[in-house]
C-alpha cells in the first residue's frame, strides 16, 4: 500500500481492545506478503490520560535496557501477551511474510514499542510506518540502539503537526523522522493538521 492508502485503511480498521484501551489489531495481506501489527490512534477519554503520562520507565528486554514513556509503555504491556500470541501465529503461518508495526498519533508511539517486542520474541526486525506520532523514546542511547530492532523505518511527521513534537522536552525521541507538507505556525495549532496523513500530495517528495 501506498502511504497515504495505508493511513487511510488503519482509520478503518475493527480493532481489538483490553482493560487499558489499549487498541491494536493485526491483518495479514496475501497480495502483499505482509502482516500488518496495527495500534490505534487516540478514541477516549482515558487513551488522553495515557498520551499525557510522559514520564519515563526502564524496560528490559534480554540484554538491552531502554527508556519508554509511562503512559505508552504501561498500556503496550497490559494487552502485550495477548497481542503478541496473535502476531507469532500469524508468523508462523505465513514465515516468508514480512512484518511490519504501523500506526497514527498514539498508534504511532505504541507501534514503536511493538516492534521492539517483537525483535525480542521473534528475532526478525519489522519495518515501522508510522503517522503523526509523538516521541515514545527516551534518552538518545534508547533511540540509536532501538534503530537496530528495525528493518525499514519512515516516521511521517507533517512540520506543522505539533503533536509529532511531543513530548516538548530534551531527550524524548522516535525512531526516524520524515518530514513532510509546509511549516506555518497557523496549521501548527489546527487541529485538522494532525489529521492529514490521507492526502497524496503530501508524499510526492518523499516518493519521487
Amino acid at each position: 500500500m501506498k502511504p497515504w492508502e495505508l493511513y487511510e485503511y488503519q482509520k478503518n480498521l475493527d480493532y481489538k481492545t483490553n482493560t487499558l484501551d489499549y487498541d491494536w489489531r493485526v491483518k495479514v495481506e496475501n497480495e502483499e506478503k505482509t502482516i500488518y501489527v496495527f495500534s490505534q490512534f487516540s478514541t477516549s477519554t482515558f487513551d488522553w490520560i495515557v498520551n499525557f503520562l510522559f514520564f519515563f520507565i526502564p524496560q528490559i528486554r534480554r540484554w538491552y535496557v531502554y527508556f519508554a514513556c509511562l503512559g505508552w509503555q504501561t498500556a503496550f504491556n497490559s494487552c502485550k501477551g495477548l497481542m503478541m500470541n496473535e502476531v507469532m501465529s500469524a508468523m508462523n503461518l505465513f514465515p516468508g511474510y514480512k512484518v511490519v508495526c504501523c500506526g497514527h498519533s498514539y498508534g504511532g508511539a505504541g507501534s514503536v514499542l511493538v516492534g521492539i517486542e517483537i525483535f525480542f520474541q521473534t528475532g526478525i526486525r519489522p519495518d515501522l510506518i508510522t503517522f503523526g506520532a509523538p516521541k515514545p523514546l527516551v534518552f538518545l542511547f534508547t533511540k540509536l540502539i532501538t534503530r537496530l530492532f528495525f528493518n525499514k523505518v519512515v516516521q511521517y511527521a507533517h512540520k506543522a503537526d505539533i503533536v509529532t513534537y511531543m513530548p516538548p522536552l530534551p531527550g524524548y525521541w522516535n525512531v526516524k523522522v520524515n518530514r513532510i507538507g509546509k511549516f506555518s505556525f497557523k496549521a501548527l495549532f489546527d487541529g485538522n493538521t494532525h489529521q492529514c496523513y490521507g492526502d497524496k500530495s503530501l508524499y510526492e517528495e518523499v516518493e519521487s
